[in-house]
């Protein structure tokens, strides 16, 4: 569906970590999801008119907070998934490291003399991922609700120059501090349906880090404990249905 490619999309917009420049992107990001989601919704559900199958979707944009090198890191992303049921999705997320860790006493070996322009540099660490989220939501017709899910991605880390604004920019990263990596973030989730159309998240869980081998990120500690705040854009119910009573229009056949 248009709004998950716009989310991805999105997420690779993620390009600088100026203030301002971040917030406009996520304002950009705001209105697509709110028009985007909510148009894709009311499509599915009309051709899916199965009263035991439903299939909506949402997508909004995610803010991560955890302990990264000693210090409280901020991780800025976008997600979008199709609800199966009211009760299960499945989409794609992504995220990359906003808040500035630092580096500057970086020592380049020899064997890497290319890399001579970063000595003495104060070098920011960058760390992405992106990948596959999945989940489930208990009570999904209330409006305070519950759920649980995890995200399976797969990104990088690495120091770049900090005077520079463009994530991954090949000629600003120091090549040998990069390592490739696989994220798996499972979660509890606290949820508040606002409207029919906007639903707040609340997440707490574990972020697990495979495959970082630099010495140097070592005592960052990437796996840790983290707590996300989504807002989301898409096909909610905002009250409880089950509550609903339909009137009985059947004629009555007794005499």
């Amino acid at each position: 569906m248009s709004f998950i490619v716009l989310s991805c999309q999105s997420f690779l917009l993620f390009c600088t970590k100026v203030f301002m420049k971040k917030i406009l992107t996520i304002i950009l990001l705001l209105i697509s999801l709110s028009n985007l989601s909510a148009q894709d919704s009311t499509e599915v559900k009309y051709l899916v008119n199965n009263p035991k199958i439903s299939i909506s979707g949402f997508g909004g944009i995610l803010s991560e907070t955890s302990i990264l090198n000693h210090g409280i890191s901020e991780s800025v992303g976008a997600g979008g998934a199709l609800t199966i049921t009211d009760y299960f999705f499945i989409g794609g997320y992504g995220f990359t490291l906003t808040s500035n860790n630092y580096v500057t006493d970086l020592v380049i070996p020899q064997d890497h003399p290319l890399d001579s322009s970063f000595v003495g540099q104060k070098l920011r660490t960058n760390f992405s991922h992106a990948g596959i989220w999945v989940g489930g939501i208990l009570f999904p017709k209330k409006r305070f609700h519950v759920g649980l899910s995890t995200r399976i991605g797969w990104g990088t880390v690495h120091l770049e120059k900090a005077d520079v604004a463009y994530v991954n920019n090949a000629n600003f990263l120091l090549d040998y501090t990069n390592n490739k990596v696989f994220v798996v973030t499972p979660q509890l989730e606290f949820e508040v349906n606002i409207t029919s159309w906007l639903k707040f998240n609340l997440g707490l869980g574990y972020r697990y880090v495979s495959g970082v081998n630099f010495d140097r990120f070592k005592s960052f500690n990437f796996n840790t404990p983290q707590v996300t705040i989504g807002l989301y854009f898409g096909g909610f119910a905002s009250k409880d249905k089950e509550d609903e009573v339909t009137p009985n229009t059947e004629p009555d056949t007794e005499q």
